[in-house]
């Protein structure tokens, strides 16, 4: 029997728990949002047994690191949903790991991973052509560039951009209640200054 969910968000699984589910090779979709006391060795037991695994959600699992994706990728080729936004600790390492054996990936969420550069988006661009979502909210070393290019192979990419950081031209100032800097969509045009 195929078991089609398995959702453990954001609740006191450890690496123990991730051991058992591994268990179970009929497990297609978990999710283990927000399980912080997830780490590497507790997803190299649970992926190893999980091959046909399809949908994995460890958004916000922040003990979690490019050691894991390795044994993530290379184990779990049928991945068709990933989810490791909020992972703080993932570099441009782990995409390189997941492009080169996650083939069949159709939707990433990359977001909130501030380590994360292009690199990333070149990899995934070479090794995973099936890609039809990407999410790169809040990847501040993501370049508006780099979008363009992934949008040009018909991905279709979530992004903000640091408006500060752009070199646009004159634009409204922001409001004096934002005390960090404000996140919008990619898609943003210069407001001229009526002055």
């Amino acid at each position: 029997a195929v078991v089609s969910t398995q959702s453990t968000g954001g609740c006191a699984v450890g690496d123990a728990g991730l051991a058992s589910l591994g268990n179970n090779p009929n497990f297609r979709d978990i999710s283990l949002s927000e399980c912080n006391l997830i780490t590497d060795v507790g997803i190299q037991k649970m992926t190893s047994r999980l091959l046909l695994l399809e949908t994995l959600d460890i958004s916000y699992c922040v003990n979690v690191t490019d050691y894991a994706t390795k044994f993530l990728a290379f184990s779990c080729r049928e991945l068709v949903r990933l989810n490791i936004a909020g992972c703080s600790q993932l570099t441009d390492t782990s995409v390189s790991y997941i492009s080169g054996g996650c083939h069949y990936l159709s939707h990433l969420n990359l977001s909130n991973n501030v380590n994360i550069t292009d690199k990333s988006v070149r990899f995934l661009r070479r090794g995973c052509k099936l890609l039809q979502r990407l999410n790169l909210q809040l990847c501040p070393k993501i370049t508006y560039s780099a979008i363009q290019r992934v949008e040009g192979g018909g991905c279709k990419v979530s992004h903000s951009i640091d408006i500060n950081a752009l070199k646009l031209g004159p634009m409204l100032p922001l409001s004096r209640t934002h005390k960090r800097p404000m996140s919008v969509g990619y898609s943003i045009f210069p407001i001229p200054s009526h002055g």
